[in-house]
């Protein structure tokens, strides 16, 4: 049923089938109907537009192009902006991606070393001078 993958797009963009009925036709009365599957074409196309989603998916017709709608609303569209690069401003964008990744881990690596020196320093005091009885 279509209103099961509307609900479940709800969920996963943090929303529910109330509020967004209302939002796409202006009242949540008319959600019966959409229980019912009678949803009117410009709502279904509304729908389809928020979520970034083919209304083929909705329908369970095969689609031309697959689509991720298991991801969130930013990721579906970061991947749409993507694909509407072309191929050498996908490659520039790929490698700024690695790029962005290899210093947040060398970050990473970075702050985990500091906190690992910091941790040693801080109990060599105590071996030093015999007050840590904790391994007595």
């Amino acid at each position: 049923m279509i209103i099961e993958k509307i609900n479940t797009l709800c969920i996963q963009n943090g929303t529910n089938l109330t509020a967004l009925c209302k939002e796409i036709t202006g009242s949540s009365g008319n959600l019966p109907t959409w229980k019912k599957d009678r949803i009117r074409p410009e709502w279904l196309r509304q729908i389809c537009l928020k979520f970034n989603i083919s209304s083929d998916y909705l329908l369970e017709l095969p689609e031309a192009d697959t689509k991720h709608t298991h991801l969130p609303v930013f990721e579906q569209d970061a991947l749409l902006r993507f694909k509407r690069l072309n191929t050498d401003y996908q490659i520039k964008t790929l490698s700024y991606m690695i790029d962005l990744y290899e210093k947040q881990e060398a970050n990473n690596l970075c702050n985990s070393k500091k906190i690992d020196e910091e941790s040693v320093t801080a109990d060599e005091p105590l071996r030093k001078t015999g007050t840590d009885s904790l391994g007595k």
